[in-house]
């Protein structure tokens, strides 16, 4: 009954690593994804507002949702300049595009082990970048 005990306890010790760099990853995928989803859904909101607002209003919206939007963790750093939280016509006729880029944060816990150290990834990316694109109502309204 002893073995059985000591075989458990050393297969315990084997399997607890492994499962417990699954947990954590399945966290960190899940932070990382929601804090991609709060950016697309700024880069959305701020696109719609500057199509329907005009370019008078971009450092307005712009300012809005740098105050008021939060990521869920630290992992990435919220925009904090205009040129990582870009409004601007876009590439097509008549339309706004709205750019974000994002940075990993290097002070979060487990990223200098992550990219520097055993592992050497490149997961999590250094930077997310997002690009929204929408048709400029305001431009064509004063056209017509």
């Amino acid at each position: 009954m002893k073995k059985q005990r000591g075989q458990a306890v050393v297969e315990f010790a084997l399997v607890l690593p492994i499962f417990l760099a699954l947990v954590f990853s399945i966290i960190v995928c899940g932070m990382l994804f929601a804090d991609y989803m709060t950016l697309s859904n700024v880069a959305r909101s701020s696109a719609r507002e500057a199509a329907l607002q005009g370019s008078e209003k971009y450092a307005d919206i712009r300012t809005n949702y740098r105050s008021s939007t939060k990521l869920l963790s630290n992992l990435y750093t919220w925009p904090d300049d205009d040129t990582n939280f870009d409004i601007a016509a876009g590439e097509l006729d008549d339309s706004v595009q709205v750019t974000i880029t994002t940075t990993l944060n290097p002070n979060f816990p487990g990223v200098s082990v992550v990219k520097n150290g055993y592992f050497n990834s490149s997961f999590p990316p250094d930077t997310y970048m997002i690009k929204y694109s929408m048709h400029d109502e305001a431009t064509n309204a004063s056209g017509n």
